[in-house]
């Protein structure tokens, strides 16, 4: 069995990751030293076990930022596993890594709350920052990344999720280390973390347990 553990102070965990994600038949253990800044964040968290994805999060972030609906405005995306009955939406975690600040031109930084914040007149439109996101939480529109900036304090997305899913509380930044790794397309990344995240729900279903207990 896999387990996804936040990694929240400096020391050494270890941690099982890749069976699920990439299909192997075993997991992998390995020891993560992590000398990183965990600061509180307020960034967005969905609860897999709530997540009936509805992509309400999808319209409401697109709409807010760009008067438009489309999930490719969106600054949350909702990655929906058919196959085994999981959805789980995706935005910023504010993670303790923060891969995306190795910017050639130094164009992101971050604010208050843990959210990544973007220089316009600096970027250069590279997607290196794209790519680096282990859990492809950053989108890309006309020359620009998208990352979620918490809608000035008062997250769209989290008003209209009509199951509670999605919260913003202040929380350490959780590692994204066992998921460096992970590599594709966003979609594909945003899948493989899904898959790995929701394997104690899905453990919990073979158990025969159920939500709340």
């Amino acid at each position: 069995m896999s387990h996804f553990l936040l990694l929240r102070f400096r020391r050494i965990y270890t941690v099982s990751v890749g069976c699920h994600a990439t299909g192997e038949d075993r997991c992998t253990s390995v020891a993560i030293r992590m000398d990183v800044d965990y600061r509180p964040t307020g960034m967005i968290n969905c609860d897999v076990q709530l997540c009936v994805g509805c992509r309400m999060c999808e319209v409401a972030c697109s709409v807010a930022h760009f008067g438009a609906v489309s999930p490719a405005l969106s600054r949350i995306r909702v990655a929906k596993l058919e196959g085994i009955g999981i959805d789980l939406a995706i935005a910023c975690v504010g993670c303790a890594e923060k891969p995306c600040l190795q910017c050639a031109v130094d164009a992101l930084s971050v604010g208050p709350s843990g959210q990544i914040v973007l220089e316009a007149e600096v970027c250069i439109g590279c997607e290196d920052c794209v790519i680096r996101c282990p859990i492809g939480a950053v989108g890309f529109y006309e020359g620009e990344p998208l990352f979620c900036d918490l809608c000035d304090g008062a997250p769209s997305c989290v008003d209209v999720c009509p199951t509670g899913a999605l919260v913003n509380a202040a929380e350490l930044a959780p590692s994204l280390a066992p998921f460096m790794e992970l590599s594709g397309p966003s979609a594909r990344r945003r899948a493989d973390y899904t898959s790995t995240v929701s394997q104690p729900v899905r453990d919990s279903w073979l158990a025969g347990w159920r939500l709340g207990e």
